[in-house]
């Protein structure tokens, strides 16, 4: 079990440094560091990604407020970064010119593949299930919604908007809130399934004890 603990905290802090990577590289895809590629989504989810593996790993093994902080923070991170690649290569490929496949290069693979897959694989190969309650739902909400305020607020004032369905002077606000209320549809559906799948893989253990 002690080895399996440090094979899963190495594999945070390795998943980490690499996401960390993939979000950098992307930055620099024109050959020169573009500090405006920190506005999009992928690259804040990807980050916040890296950061919240290495929260995990500090807040290892521990009890009561921390550990429930823990939860919170490993939820969120599969929820952002979930929603970065199933948007990007079910919704924006398919419909935008300037979205390339994942096989484009390492940083669109990494930010937009790679990492929504690592995430995952921590979750089913190395957490502990059953820990997940209906409260995290709200918990994965918080970036996306700030995400979403902060940018359809002040993009007219920047003269930047990352995404289509956010730009309500092209789109108008009425499609932008109907866009708005889809994606938060999305991200709740995610939490409660997420939440549901937890909980059924813990059944069977309490059943067997």
């Amino acid at each position: 079990m002690y080895q399996k603990e440090n094979i899963h905290k190495i594999f945070l802090l390795i998943s980490a440094a690499v996401i960390t990577a993939g979000a950098l590289l992307i930055m620099n895809m024109g050959e020169r560091f573009d500090p405006q590629g920190f506005q999009s989504f992928t690259v804040q989810s990807n980050l916040l990604t890296a950061l919240g593996f290495v929260l995990m790993v500090v807040l290892y093994d521990s009890n009561g407020f921390r550990a429930k902080l823990r939860s919170h923070v490993h939820f969120s991170v599969i929820i952002s970064i979930s929603i970065t690649g199933l948007v990007y290569n079910l919704l924006l490929v398919p419909t935008t010119p300037y979205a390339l496949p994942i096989t484009s290069d390492f940083p669109n693979f990494s930010t937009h593949f790679l990492s929504m897959v690592l995430a995952l694989i921590g979750y089913f190969v190395f957490e502990k299930k059953g820990t997940f309650t209906r409260k995290h739902i709200a918990a994965g909400m918080v970036f996306p919604f700030i995400y979403w305020i902060v940018f359809v607020s002040i993009g007219e004032v920047i003269d930047y908007f990352p995404y289509f369905f956010m730009n309500h002077p092209e789109i108008g606000w009425a499609m932008t809130f109907v866009w708005f209320g889809i994606l938060l549809v999305v991200v709740a559906a995610l939490g409660f399934l997420l939440v549901w799948f937890d909980g059924r893989q813990e059944k069977p253990r309490k059943s067997e004890s």
